[in-house]
C-alpha cells in the first residue's frame, strides 16, 4: 500500500513541477532551452494519449489528418505507440522555420523502416503551437538525447 501511494504522490509531483514549467514558459513567451524543449514535449505526449500513461482529455490535440469524432477511439489507437522518453531532438521545425522538433521512437516496431523512424513533437522555440507531426521523422537526423 505504501508503494502505491508513494507512486502516486511522485507522479503528482511530477506532473505539478511539468505544469508549473508550462505556465512560466508561456507566461514569459521566452526561448526553450534544449532540455525545456525535451520535457515539454514528453508531457505532450503523455498527454495526448501516444504513451502508456493515461491522457488528459482536457488538453488533447489533433493531427492535421485526424477526423475522429470518438475520442475514446482515436486515443485507443494512440494509447501505447510511442516510448514515453524523448530519443533525440532538432533545432528547427517542418519547413526550416524556427522551433523545436522533438523525436520518440515506437513503443513496437513492426518492421525494420519503423525502427528507424519514430514521431515528431514540433513547435515554436518559446514552445507554443506544438503539435504532433502525422508523418513519420528519420531517427538519424536527430541529435540523440543522452
Amino acid at each position: 500500500m505504501f508503494l502505491l501511494f508513494r507512486n502516486k504522490a511522485r507522479t503528482i509531483a511530477v506532473t505539478i513541477s511539468l505544469l508549473a514549467l508550462c505556465v512560466a514558459v508561456y507566461s514569459q513567451k521566452r526561448q526553450l532551452t534544449q532540455a525545456e524543449a525535451v520535457t515539454f514535449a514528453e508531457q505532450f505526449i503523455a498527454q495526448n494519449g501516444y504513451t502508456d500513461l493515461a491522457p488528459d482529455k482536457t488538453k488533447l490535440s489533433y493531427e492535421t489528418i485526424e477526423w475522429e469524432s470518438n475520442v475514446d477511439r482515436m486515443l485507443k489507437e494512440r494509447h501505447g505507440t510511442l516510448q514515453r522518453r524523448a530519443y533525440g531532438i532538432v533545432r528547427g521545425r517542418k519547413g526550416g522555420s524556427a522551433g523545436w522538433t522533438v523525436v520518440f521512437r515506437y513503443t513496437h516496431p513492426i518492421d525494420r523502416r519503423a525502427r528507424s523512424t519514430g514521431r515528431a513533437v514540433t513547435m515554436n522555440l518559446n514552445g507554443s503551437e506544438p503539435r504532433v507531426e502525422h508523418v513519420d521523422f528519420f531517427l538519424r537526423y536527430a541529435q540523440k538525447i543522452p
